[in-house]
């Protein structure tokens, strides 16, 4: 039983989050290669994952998986210290230090628990750790677990971080930063802070999780673009991100590596990676080896070609590699623009607080070696109706609250009445009051009000599409068909309400934007593919209310459109 205080904490942090427009649910969906997944019977284009190289949908990584769990069943029981170390845990260290050009290095669960695991074992109590503004939130982690002083510098400023490396007197120091960031896609200065952390006798911790596999000539991430490869003691990174797998990672010297292995408490007390996982890996990393060239030179062609379209377009981008920042205004915009390309069949995420700081909201959109140029063009086509329609939204909202707000003639129409009824005020000493008959002539003072800037936003009571496909009244809502006189062609999915007394034609037929229709489920699976299930309906009840509430409110607008109603 929740005692009831705990409640009260659940439902008053909820109304909160909910207030802001930061509430985030879950929601089930199917995979469908690397470039596409379904929800409900609708498809949609996904440039949301970190599936950089595209091997997610790769059958000789599940077959390797398969095949390791047929010989060595799934779980290890254990930890690595105690009977959780397979010679494929060992093999797969090995191909991990030789890949990163390293002495040795160490698995992990996940990049997550990489990096508590190195940063609270590294330091403590007496130690300070300076940390980039913007670094993931597992370094952050991290950090306050390690109980050492945390220092937090300006994201990409080195001269700060030389102030705050002057003002350490005493302890040890450790310095750890992102290399490609995860939501900008902006970069380190890694020279620079190489040479600082050699000056100050600061040991450096860089996260190579996004750039691991599908940057640089080998595919050793932002170290060996910026030419400092083998200068950084200790890179942590994922199999998550390009290799299509999962797991984390430490690349590092033997001494390191020991070190790790008797005093990081996130290795020494988890269970390690289960046998079949570690073959998994292994065939992702071969992979890798062998095809790299080619998955990276598409990635690279396929981010220059986003990048181009998107600036053409005049978006305000970030970054220079595959996570391409789309800057906005506000969460409730990022959350309207994310809601309208959905409805177009592309999934971008909108970040908000706290992923991001409360002035940074954007669209973050990632691109893979997977995706098409067709795919690419029909992302930015979304984008560029979404941008559109904030525009229309912001400006249909100015126009109703300048349309309620009475004119000057209007005024001096209600001034006569009020003097016609009431004669000079002189000739009525102490009534300074319209009748309440006469009164009723008067708009509601909310419509004579002023506005301001603030008000072109939608106000908290609009209905919005929640990054996970809920509005922000907690409503579940679902993907809709576009109300058409012809039948369209391509998925739909949900949008913001519209208010039911002033429809937008512009919405009730876009033939323009049926431009390819989906493929026949008899035809060939395109390559990268090949793990998708047949199109299918989920058999979920969580989308059987979406749906249903669906229909329940197109019955509810048609009634409302009925004449007399």
């Amino acid at each position: 039983m929740v005692p009831d205080i705990w409640k009260k904490y659940f439902n008053e942090e909820w109304l909160n989050r909910d207030k802001q427009k930061l509430t985030r649910k879950l929601r089930s969906l199917r995979h469908l290669g690397s470039t596409k997944v379904q929800i409900g019977s609708h498809e949609f284009l996904n440039f949301s994952s970190n599936d950089y190289l595209g091997l997610t949908g790769d059958l000789r990584i599940a077959e390797a998986a398969a095949s390791a769990a047929g010989r060595f069943g799934w779980g290890t029981a254990a930890s690595r210290l105690v009977t959780g170390s397979s010679t494929l845990h060992t093999k797969l260290e090995g191909e991990i230090a030789a890949f990163r050009g390293t002495e040795a290095a160490l698995l992990f669960g996940s990049g997550y628990q990489a990096n508590l695991g190195v940063i609270s074992a590294l330091v403590g109590t007496g130690d300070t750790v300076l940390s980039d503004a913007m670094n993931h939130a597992s370094i952050v982690a991290g950090c306050k677990l390690s109980g050492a002083t945390v220092r937090v510098f300006k994201h990409r400023d080195c001269d700060d971080l030389e102030r705050n490396l002057n003002g350490v007197k005493k302890g040890r120091i450790l310095v750890v930063t992102d290399t490609l960031f995860s939501i900008e896609g902006d970069t380190a200065d890694l020279p620079r802070i190489v040479k600082l952390c050699e000056r100050f006798n600061a040991l450096l911790m860089a996260d190579d999780a996004h750039a691991n596999g599908c940057l640089g000539k080998r595919g050793r991430g932002m170290p060996e673009i910026q030419g400092v490869n083998g200068q950084i003691p200790i890179v942590v990174a994922t199999f998550s991100k390009g290799l299509g797998s999962y797991g984390g990672f430490v690349a590092c010297s033997e001494q390191i590596r020991d070190f790790l292995v008797n005093n990081s408490r996130p290795f020494i007390y988890t269970t390690s990676i289960p046998i079949a996982l570690a073959a998994a890996n292994l065939e992702a990393l071969k992979i890798v080896r062998r095809e790299g060239d080619g998955l990276r030179q598409k990635l690279a062609t396929n981010t220059a070609f986003a990048r181009t379209k998107l600036e053409s377009a005049g978006f305000e981008l970030t970054g220079n590699y595959q996570i391409i920042g789309v800057n906005v205004e506000s969460p409730e915009e990022a959350m309207f623009i994310s809601g309208e390309v959905e409805f177009h069949g592309v999934l971008i995420h909108p970040m908000r607080w706290p992923t991001v700081p409360r002035d940074k909201s954007c669209l973050r959109v990632s691109i893979t070696a997977a995706h098409t140029e067709e795919d690419i063009s029909r992302m930015v086509d979304a984008l560029k109706k979404a941008r559109n329609s904030m525009a229309k939204k912001k400006t249909d909202g100015l126009t109703r609250r300048v349309s309620r707000r009475p004119t000057e003639q209007q005024l001096e129409t209600m001034h006569a009445a009020s003097d016609d009824d009431f004669g000079d005020f002189d000739q009525h000493p102490g009534d300074g009051m319209m009748s309440a008959a006469d009164s009723s002539k008067l708009p509601p003072p909310d419509q004579v009000s002023d506005f301001s800037s603030d008000n072109l936003m939608t106000t908290a009571g609009d209905t919005m599409i929640a990054e996970e496909g809920f509005a922000g009244n907690d409503r579940p809502t679902a993907p809709l068909e576009k109300k058409s006189d012809e039948t369209p062609t391509e998925p739909v999915a949900s949008r913001p309400e519209e208010d039911p007394q002033e429809p937008d034609p512009a919405r009730i037929s876009e033939p323009e934007e049926i431009q390819e229709e989906l493929p026949v489920d008899d035809e060939p699976a395109p390559s990268g593919a090949t793990l998708a299930p047949e199109a299918m309906e989920l058999e979920d009840p969580v989308i059987a209310e979406i749906e249903g509430g669906t229909k329940k409110r197109q019955r509810k607008t048609a009634r409302q459109k009925k004449p007399g109603s």
